[in-house]
């Protein structure tokens, strides 16, 4: 056991430019899987040693410290609880109410030591989710950990720490596969169709890969003029409440309020800001990356329409998407990628290309789109799909709730060892390769196929990129 300890606190204390993600893309299917089982085993002895909820749940299941891949099946939690569990310990989704019980929870969820003599620092209530995150962080600034949260459609706030050796490793992450489905240059300028200033946590991540990429901050351009706080997601989303005289606000108020005001200001301002930036790369054919949700990105085309205009971009621009739709919309991704393409063209008479991302807020990770639409998930990630008895299936070609382990990406903080509410088809996952099944595309490894993806929600929650 004192090798596997030292095995994993050297591979632990590795910087990210000492962690090649690269070299996954190398080296052949089989060997990826034996290194990744391998990495598996080390990270979870040092987090069983380290965190409390992690081992406490895993002791129930009578796993213990020492484990093989024949238990690995047994190290998952599910993503849509996991971070958001402190709601059943609190008994309220608002953190804010009781800061003292949501401190000690979050301590625990951690496999590094927060001291506790600080929790005596913070108020009894705060008036919002915002303001006792910021606390935490400032009362915390020593250790560098950022609060980040997912915006699902519940209201309810999957809450998620980094810090700055995860942060540097999901950024490398996402950068490389920026870079390697998406053609991502530091040539490019980027529109994104979101708030700059958001804990999102799929937000944030884009924000520093695009940066890593190399582009300047002049060249990084946000159109939604107004933050968005994690209450302010929640209000919106009009399934969370307050109790109380707060609560008849919010919903009667404030929500209503919300929604009128990003239908006839936020997002006509956002769209026409996005289209004037458009029009500046259009000038100087500046290659563009143009990021939002399907609908945003609709809105952008049909503003086009209705003016009349063809957009004429620069070879190599694209349009990128992330988060699925959150809310109802009357139009299909196909129809909504016809209209984009009859407003939007290249300069060369070559066709636009558009590309998903599929990511979570409790990933470090995110598979995006290849030409042929499916999803490939970064190979230093093991990924699999469970049967009805939660069982890893293990052909090559499966249907099931997706379930992955990233040794990596979350450092010395959390197990990355998440069981997942969305059932895909996955092809050529980590326990089962053909080469015959390999995609179109020319990647030998693990892929969701195109279409597949379904969030079952059993328990009506989801951590995923969401609205904004």
């Amino acid at each position: 056991m004192t090798l596997v300890k030292q095995t994993l606190s050297t591979y632990l204390a590795a910087s990210v430019d000492q962690v090649d993600f690269a070299s996954f893309w190398r080296i052949s299917p089989t060997e990826r899987k034996e290194r990744l089982e391998r990495m598996i085993i080390e990270s979870h002895a040092w987090h069983y040693q380290r965190n409390i909820a992690y081992r406490n749940t895993l002791t129930a299941r009578g796993v213990s410290e020492m484990i093989s891949p024949s238990d690995f099946n047994l190290l998952l939690r599910p993503t849509a609880l996991t971070f958001k569990s402190y709601i059943d310990l609190l008994e309220t989704p608002f953190p804010q109410d009781k800061p003292q019980d949501f401190l000690n929870w979050l301590a625990d969820q951690l496999s590094i030591e927060i001291p506790r003599d600080r929790f005596n620092r913070f108020k009894d209530r705060y008036v919002s989710l915002e303001a006792l995150l910021k606390e935490f962080e400032t009362h915390y600034s020593d250790f560098g950990l950022e609060v980040s949260t997912s915006s699902g459609t519940s209201g309810r706030s999957t809450i998620m720490l980094r810090d700055q050796n995860s942060i540097d490793r999901t950024v490398e992450s996402f950068y490389l596969c920026f870079q390697r489905y998406f053609g991502m240059r530091a040539d490019h300028r980027a529109i994104f169709i979101m708030p700059q200033h958001t804990r999102i946590a799929m937000v944030r991540m884009a924000n520093f890969s695009i940066l890593r990429v190399g582009m300047g901050k002049d060249r990084v351009h946000y159109t939604i003029p107004f933050p968005a706080e994690p209450d302010q997601v929640r209000i919106r989303g009009g399934m969370t409440f307050r109790s109380d005289w707060h609560g008849w606000i919010e919903r009667q108020i404030i929500n209503p309020f919300m929604n009128y005001m990003n239908d006839r200001y936020v997002m006509p301002r956002a769209i026409k800001e996005s289209i004037r930036l458009l029009d500046d790369c259009q000038a100087n054919q500046e290659k563009v990356l143009v990021f939002g949700s399907w609908s945003q990105l609709h809105q952008l085309a049909l503003k086009l329409t209705q003016e009349g205009r063809i957009m004429r971009l620069a070879s190599g621009s694209l349009f990128g998407s992330g988060g699925g739709f959150k809310e109802r919309y009357p139009y299909t991704i196909s129809q909504i990628q016809k209209d984009i393409r009859q407003s939007v063209q290249l300069s060369d008479g070559s066709l636009l290309s558009m590309g998903d991302v599929y990511g979570m807020a409790e990933a470090n990770w995110a598979a995006m789109q290849c030409p042929y639409g499916n999803y490939h998930i970064p190979p230093w990630v093991y990924a699999v799909t469970l049967d009805e008895n939660d069982d890893f299936q293990k052909n090559a070609d499966t249907t099931g709730l997706l379930a992955f382990f990233d040794p990596i990406g979350a450092g010395d903080l959390f197990p990355a060892f998440f069981k997942t509410a969305d059932q895909v088809r996955l092809i050529n996952g980590a326990l089962g390769y053909d080469p015959d099944l390999n995609c179109p595309c020319g990647e030998e490894g693990a892929y969701i196929k195109q279409s597949s993806i379904q969030r079952i929600d059993l328990i009506g929650e989801a951590g995923c990129a969401a609205q904004i």
